[in-house]
């Protein structure tokens, strides 16, 4: 399994600003040598989904939210990632021909599940700074 760049760059926006009162989202792309267009997308995905405050403006910011630090580690990539390893996994647009004798799929479930299991041993506050 791979995480997708928009779930590494989360867990670096949240990283990054543990510790800290606030900072603009072109400091943390500084810091991290990354894009700001890439890095706002997902800033504005993580407030939505409430772990960040977000002020516009010369004056500005983002905040890591306090309840964010709690926040499981397997939270975060279930909200941001699709989990399906294989296209079986899809309840309705499914065109697997082995299916339902496959064993296949069991075992991916299996191993997915444990991924996402161990994930959610962690919090972010776990992988601060």
């Amino acid at each position: 399994m791979k995480l997708t760049l928009k779930t590494d760059y989360a867990f670096r926006v949240l990283i990054y600003l543990q510790g800290k009162e606030k900072a603009t989202i072109q400091e943390v792309a500084d810091h991290y040598n990354v894009k700001k267009n890439h890095l706002s997308v997902v800033v504005n995905k993580l407030s939505e989904l409430g772990y960040l405050d977000s002020v516009p403006g010369p004056k500005g910011g983002i905040s890591l939210k306090p309840k964010a630090l709690k926040v499981k580690l397997s939270s975060i990539v279930q909200e941001l990632e699709e989990i399906e390893l294989v296209e079986c996994f899809k309840e309705g647009n499914n065109n697997c021909r082995l299916n339902p004798r496959c064993k296949l799929k069991g075992i991916l479930k299996k191993a997915s599940n444990r991924f996402l299991e161990e994930l959610g041993n962690y919090t972010i506050e776990d992988i601060g700074q």
